[in-house]
């Protein structure tokens, strides 16, 4: 899978603070990388941390990663209160167990649960993000408080855990949550289906006919339905690309797998959005029930085969579906659309560099309207979808 993204930051949290206030545990060590991750999303952060974690790790570090004085101690600035205007975020990274007990049962005695304190009932959005021993994270004390903090709208973000670890979360999805509590209300209640990656047909039991695409694409729809506040995101097919836990994500690459599969989804929930960035291959071929041999030539017969979108709007009617055309220029044939209706359709043409990280121009079309966009990455792709099926194509 692919770890690092160029695309990776979107300037979501711009105009935003974020005021970080750690406790003691081991997973200290990643804060000051976390907090320049979160200066990269395009907030202003601020550190707090508890007496405890300051024997642990020095303040000046971070210092040196917030570019503003540490906040070790409530001195006469009531730092806990002065903090926290409309646009200020809590995140707690990381939350011990101590910690989360404080704060779930109205202790207010160190940095972390002092500034919750006030935040929580300021009304600020707030994040956790626990880290401890595996055996402490399951305790049922510790489950009952984060279910409490839960229940108040706190969002917890889930450990990674290992043998005897439950570790902190890694960087993307801690943003992830915190852009949730930002604009977790433009997706509110809402259901996303996506199909996105590449698709293969059997030529014999060893060999397959398939394309390039590599589903970085879907990779950001799902991240931004998320951060959008999307109740279920399903993402049937493929990605060179993490995708993160809290999407349903089905692995296929197998045409007829994935046709399986999204027939499973579509009759199990309805989906409000259904997105279709897939590389679907449009043809039928017979498999071979032997491996065809190279010593000879091969004719591999392609015949036209059924349009998947076809037969997903006679599954889900009352969907909103976005489908994708590459072609050569960025036109639009409506005839070839008719039987799916689609209620936005995504233009892009085909050149050397048509799958991947890379910026391209896109139209959408909607409504008998069209909208150009030029130079963008896939990473603001998705968020101008999710602006346009929200604000322009559900109204």
């Amino acid at each position: 899978m692919t770890s690092y993204i160029k695309s990776h930051f979107e300037n979501m949290l711009h105009g935003k603070r974020v005021v970080v206030a750690s406790s003691a545990s081991i997973s200290l060590y990643r804060i000051p990388d976390l907090i320049r991750d979160i200066k990269r999303e395009g907030a202003d952060v601020i550190s707090g941390i508890s007496s405890s974690a300051a024997e642990m790790l020095s303040p000046e570090i971070f210092k040196w990663a917030t570019g503003h004085d540490v906040i070790t101690e409530i001195s006469g600035y009531i730092e806990h209160i002065s903090l926290f205007d409309k646009d200020t975020i809590l995140l707690i990274a990381p939350a011990s167990y101590n910690t989360i007990g404080k704060m779930a049962n109205g202790i207010a005695d160190n940095i972390p649960s002092i500034f919750f304190s006030y935040a929580y009932g300021h009304k600020n959005p707030v994040i956790v993000v626990p880290a401890m021993h595996k055996d402490m994270m399951n305790t049922s004390i510790n489950k009952e408080n984060i279910k409490k903090l839960k229940e108040t709208g706190v969002l917890i973000v889930e450990p990674e855990y290992d043998e005897t670890k439950a570790k902190l979360a890694d960087n993307d999805r801690i943003i992830d949550y915190i852009c949730r509590s930002v604009y977790g209300s433009r997706l509110k209640n809402k259901n996303i289906f996506i199909l996105a990656g590449k698709s293969e047909l059997n030529i014999d039991p060893v060999r397959v006919l398939s394309n390039r695409s590599t589903g970085y694409t879907g990779y950001w729809l799902a991240r931004n339905a998320f951060r959008f506040g999307a109740d279920l995101i399903t993402y049937i097919g493929n990605s060179e690309y993490d995708i993160p836990p809290y999407v349903n994500y089905v692995n296929r690459v197998n045409l007829k797998d994935i046709i399986v599969e999204t027939d499973s989804a579509l009759e199990k929930n309805r989906y409000d959005y259904i997105i279709m960035p897939i590389a679907l291959m449009d043809f039928e071929l017979t498999e071979s029930r032997e491996k065809l041999k190279s010593s000879s030539e091969q004719l591999i017969r392609l015949k036209p085969g059924s349009k998947i979108r076809d037969h997903i709007r006679t599954l889900a009617h009352d969907s909103k579906m976005v489908l994708f055309n590459l072609e050569g220029k960025n036109e639009y044939d409506t005839d070839k659309f008719k039987n799916s209706e689609p209620d936005l359709i995504v233009l892009n043409s085909i050149n050397d560099n048509t799958f991947g990280e890379n910026t391209k121009d896109y139209v959408f079309v909607y409504n008998g309207n069209r909208a150009n966009f030029k130079n963008i990455d896939k990473a603001q792709l998705s968020i101008e979808i999710y602006n346009y099926i929200i604000d322009k194509i559900s109204n």
